[in-house]
Order: C-alpha cells, then structure tokens, then sequence
C-alpha cells in the first residue's frame, strides 16, 4: 500500500481515518443520504445535498494538501477548515443549482398538443418532419415542470430549428399552430406563468 511521503509510517487510509478526515467523510455521506432522502416526490434537498458533498471533497482536498506539502498538521487548522469548506460546498451547490433550474429543469410531465396556447412563446424542434412543407414541433416548459409539445406551421416553406416562436391560431383541422419568428436576440418574456422555453 502507498505510503505518504512526508509520514513513512501512515498509509492512505490511515490518514483518511483520521478525525480531522473523519468528519468530512460523515459530512459526504450526510449529503449523499439528502441526495437519495431527495428523491422521493416533493422534497427538493438538491442544495444541501450537493453543498455536503462539495463540502466533503474541499475538506479532504484541503487536509491532504496540508499534509502533503508539509504545512503542519491539518488538526489544528480543522476549525477553519470545517467552516470554509462548508461555505465553499454552498456555494458550489447554489451555482450548480441556478444552471440545473435555467437549464436542465426536471420534466414533471409531458403534454401533446394541446389547444389554447396562443401566444405563448415556444421554440422550434424539427424542421420540416409533417406532411407539409413549413411544418414541424415547437416545444417550452412551464412554470410547474411540464414540457408542452405541440405542431406548429409557418407560412414559409423552412422552419429554423432552435428559432424562437410565438404561437397565433390554432388550426382544429390540421390541429396545428401557426408561429411567427420572434426577432433573434430578444429574451422570451414569460407569460402564462410559464418559464423561459426549453
């Protein structure tokens, strides 16, 4: 087994046993049970979950450092170790949040073209795929988690895959929407209460 350099006579593991490590080693496996606790339908333990477990990986990463490049023991340092480590796991877990919220929101539920959405904003998915040409998918997520899907038609003959729409009449027959581009660079408002598109 590799021994450290700087203590011939303590092994990885014994180092990683040590109090000062031990702690951190409980402080992972608490947020890997919120991590798992989370999971259950309507607890949202995201943050503390992922805070505990960056907390832990700082807090070993830290000790080990001072252990390795000989700066003393990490004992003494524990009390501002903990604590740091603990600020730097919330503000990893937050960052991380924000991006998972902005960008890969749960989906709660599917919904298929459905009437009644007109103005809503949407993004097309498809480009060209129904039996005519300009028509295709638009796609956004609400407020509550649920990813709408809908057919939508243009009066062009190409659709842009990733353009932003907004959806006008709704088409009974072909039971597809008509959506006009929203100009490039402009932020999708929110309406309905809904969240931007996905």
């Amino acid at each position: 087994m590799r021994r450290f350099s700087l203590d011939p006579a303590m092994t990885y593991w014994q180092f990683l046993i040590q109090w000062y490590n031990a702690a951190f080693l409980v402080v992972g496996a608490a947020g890997i049970a919120l991590a798992v606790a989370g999971r259950s339908p309507g607890r949202r333990l995201f943050v503390p979950a992922a805070a505990l477990m960056v907390a832990a990986v700082v807090g070993l990463t830290w000790n080990g450092a001072i252990h390795d490049l000989a700066l003393g023991s990490p004992g003494p340092r524990f009390l501002y170790v903990l604590p740091a480590s603990l600020a730097a796991g919330w503000f990893v877990a937050r960052v991380v949040a924000r991006v998972r919220v902005r960008y890969f929101r749960p989906i709660e539920a599917v919904r298929f073209n459905r009437p009644g959405y007109e103005g809503t904003e949407a993004r097309l998915v498809t480009r060209n795929t129904g039996p005519e040409p300009g028509s295709g998918r638009a796609q956004w997520q609400d407020a509550e988690g649920a990813l709408h899907i809908v057919h939508v038609h243009t009066r062009a003959d190409v659709m842009g895959f990733g353009l932003k729409v907004r959806l006008e009449a709704f088409d009974p027959v072909t039971k597809s929407y008509l959506v006009l581009p929203l100009p490039r660079g402009r932020k999708v408002r929110r309406e309905r209460g809904q969240s931007n598109p996905v």
